[in-house]
C-alpha cells in the first residue's frame, strides 16, 4: 500500500509517530511538544467517536522554522478540518494567517485554532466546499467563563494578569468585554508589550511585582509558561508574595498540566481560592471542535469530552 501523501509530507518536516494511513476526517494539534501530554487529542477523539465521525486528532511537534511548510501541507489536504495551536506558536500562526483572522484573534494577535471557511448545508457535518484556513481564538472566552463559574462579580475586582504573550492577550481581550481597564494590571517581562497595553489604557508592572499592593487583588491569573514543561518545578510567585495576597483572592493558573501547578499548590497552602486551567482547556476544546466541525452537537461534544477528561 503506497504511503499517504499528507503523512509523507509531514514526516519530511517533523519527527512524529504517525500512522501509515489516516481516517476520513483529520485534525492536529501543533506546538513545540504536544506529543508529550497535550489533552486535545484525547478530547477531540472522544467527540469524533461519540458523533460517529471517522476522524482523529494527532499531535505534531514542530520547529518554528517549519511552521509555514506545515501550514501549507495541512491546508492543501481536504481531510484536515483544522488544527489546534499550542504554545509557543499562537502568535506565529496568527501572523501567517494575517487577513484571515476572526475579530477576537485580530484583536489579541494570537490564535489557538485554524479551521476552514466552508459552505455547508444546515446541520451537516460533511464539507460541501473547501476554503483556506482562518484563525480564531477560544482561549480567552473559555478563561473568562471558567473564572465566572467560581468567582461571581469578578468584573468589579482588582485583577492582575501575569504575562502578555499569546494566551495572555487572549485572556486580557476577553476580560475587557466585562472589566474596566482601570481594574486590570499586567505583569510583563518585555517592553514591546507596552504599546499593546497602552492602546487599551491598561497599566503594567514588572514581573517582580515591585510596587504592586498584592493585598488589594481579588483575582490573579497566570498566563505565563512558568509552571509548565521544563519549568514545571517553578512558580511565578514565591511563598512570601502569595502570603501577601488578600485571603479572598482567587489564583487562576491557565496551565492544566500539571494540575495543580506549583503556584496552585502554594496558593492552596495559603488558604487561597485556586483554579486550574483544566476547565478552561475543556471549554475551549468544545468551542474549537464545534467551530471546526460545524453541525456537531455542542452538548454531545461537551459530554463526550467531559467523560474523556475524567
Amino acid at each position: 500500500m503506497p504511503s499517504d501523501a499528507l503523512l509523507s509530507d509531514l514526516r519530511s518536516i517533523v519527527a512524529n509517530d504517525l500512522p501509515a494511513r489516516l481516517p476520513g476526517t483529520v485534525a492536529f494539534i501543533i506546538g513545540a511538544n504536544p506529543s508529550k501530554g497535550a489533552r486535545s487529542p484525547k478530547l477531540w477523539n472522544a467527540a469524533f467517536e461519540t458523533l460517529g465521525i471517522d476522524g482523529e486528532m494527532f499531535p505534531l511537534d514542530v520547529n518554528k522554522v517549519d511552521l509555514t511548510a506545515v501550514l501549507e501541507v495541512l491546508e492543501a489536504d481536504q481531510r484536515v478540518v483544522g488544527a489546534a495551536v499550542a504554545a509557543p506558536y499562537k502568535a506565529d500562526f496568527a501572523q501567517l494567517l494575517t487577513g484571515r483572522l476572526s475579530a477576537a484573534a485580530h484583536h489579541c494577535g494570537s490564535i489557538n485554532l485554524m479551521s476552514r471557511e466552508v459552505s455547508r448545508s444546515s446541520g451537516a457535518v460533511r464539507f460541501d466546499g473547501l476554503e483556506r484556513f482562518t484563525g480564531s481564538n477560544t482561549d480567552g472566552i473559555a478563561a473568562v467563563e471558567s473564572l465566572r463559574e467560581v468567582r461571581h462579580g469578578f468584573a468589579d475586582a482588582p485583577i492582575l494578569v501575569l504575562g502578555c504573550g499569546g494566551t495572555g492577550r487572549a485572556v486580557i481581550a476577553s476580560l475587557l468585554n466585562e472589566v474596566a481597564p482601570a481594574n486590570l494590571t499586567v505583569a510583563i517581562r518585555s517592553a514591546h508589550h507596552q504599546e499593546w497595553l497602552d492602546s487599551f489604557g491598561i497599566a503594567s508592572c514588572s514581573t517582580t511585582l515591585a510596587g504592586i499592593d498584592l493585598s488589594q487583588l481579588r483575582v490573579l491569573i497566570n498566563c505565563t509558561t512558568i509552571g509548565w514543561g521544563s519549568e514545571a518545578d517553578k512558580s511565578p510567585l514565591n511563598e512570601v508574595q502569595l502570603a501577601s495576597l488578600h485571603p479572598d483572592c482567587t489564583v487562576f493558573d491557565v496551565i492544566y498540566q500539571p494540575d495543580p501547578t506549583l503556584l496552585l499548590q502554594r496558593a492552596k497552602a495559603c488558604g487561597l481560592h485556586a483554579l486550574s486551567g483544566s476547565r478552561m482547556n475543556l471549554m475551549q476544546a468544545v468551542i474549537a471542535f464545534v467551530t471546526a466541525n460545524r453541525g456537531a452537537d455542542a452538548q454531545r461534544v461537551a459530554a463526550a469530552m467531559q467523560q474523556a477528561a475524567a
